[in-house]
């Protein structure tokens, strides 16, 4: 059994009574989602101020003078084990703005969602609104790839998909491998938050076809700044 899987049975195994029986990990999740990570970018920083005023002790200074502030660093291994461990966020920690910053994975938005009743309050942020929802599904509703994957789904999943029908389904080149992961993996997380169970089946098929493109692991690679660095 993975990391992942060991992770999702104890969160469905147990009824936390408050965000302080979380890790680190979890809580920084939970405060990703929270700030809109579903649809956008988040800086550490913000992660890392929001995690600070649910669990001060946790995300604080250690000495005592600077208690009262959040200190970015102990965010930091955190954010890198939810990425890299548990496959639950994707992105990079720098101090360059232009390189920082973090989304939720599918992964991430299924264990927000078990972890949202410890939630005072939910952000709109934290989910699409319906017009956002509506405008997402008509676009996957409405490609050519869908709409054979959808009449082709009960012959033992033999639909025959190509690289151009894959490029087209993420208007993207059919030679720029990196941005079809970017596209394909931001919108799988935003699938999951959809619950369309017919949607989720695609996506998982494409993942399974295309599994040089679609390479999760290379995708986390590219989320780091030193990876891009080399570039």
């Amino acid at each position: 059994m993975s990391e992942l899987d060991n992770l999702h049975k104890k969160i469905e195994s147990k009824k936390f009574s408050n965000r302080d029986e979380l890790t680190k990990e979890l809580i920084l999740v939970l405060a990703l989602g929270h700030l809109g990570g579903l649809k956008d970018q988040i800086y550490t920083e913000e992660i890392t101020a929001k995690a600070f005023e649910w669990s001060p002790k946790e995300f604080a200074w250690s000495l005592e003078k600077f208690s009262k502030f959040p200190d970015k660093e102990a965010a930091r291994r955190p954010l890198l084990n939810a990425r890299d461990k548990y496959k639950l966020i994707s992105g990079s920690y720098a101090r360059n703005l232009s390189s920082d910053g973090w989304r939720l994975t599918a992964e991430g938005v299924k264990v927000f969602n078990k972890l949202s009743y410890l939630l005072d309050t939910k952000s709109h942020k934290s989910k699409l609104s319906k017009s956002e929802i509506a405008l997402l599904t008509k676009l996957i509703k409405n490609k050519t790839m869908f709409r054979k994957y959808q009449k082709n789904k009960n012959l033992n999943g033999k639909s025959k998909f190509d690289v151009y029908e894959l490029a087209e389904f993420l208007d993207c080149s059919p030679d720029k491998d990196e941005q079809m992961r970017r596209k394909f993996f931001k919108q799988s997380a935003q699938v999951e938050h959809l619950k369309n169970k017919d949607m989720i089946e695609f996506f998982e098929v494409l993942e399974q076809k295309f599994t040089d493109i679609l390479n999760y692991k290379l995708f986390l690679n590219e989320q780091k700044v030193k990876f891009r660095a080399r570039k």
